[in-house]
């Protein structure tokens, strides 16, 4: 591993570290409202595009593989938020 590679993998490291305090942060002082689950939801995209494009080391691929997975976490994640915004406005 190169002394670059190192860096950008510490950066990003520290990156993710952020986004999941700040998610568990968020989340939990949220008290269900829309607008905290929907920022906890971006950040958990913001994580799984971090993990799929660097620690996959997919960032420089343009293979099908990598639409496909970046796909995936937006697909569950809104589904996620219709859920949230099912029950916030029926009860």
């Amino acid at each position: 591993m190169t002394r670059q590679a190192r860096e950008q993998f510490i950066a990003t490291l520290a990156m993710l570290l952020t986004l999941a305090v700040g998610g568990a942060l968020v989340g939990g002082l949220s008290g269900g409202l829309l607008v905290p689950i929907t920022a906890v939801l971006v950040m958990a995209y913001a994580k799984g595009r971090f993990v799929i494009l660097d620690f996959m080391e997919l960032r420089a691929s343009r293979s099908a593989l990598r639409p496909a997975l970046l796909a995936w976490p937006a697909l569950l994640l809104s589904l996620a938020l219709a859920r949230s915004v099912l029950v916030a406005f029926i009860g």
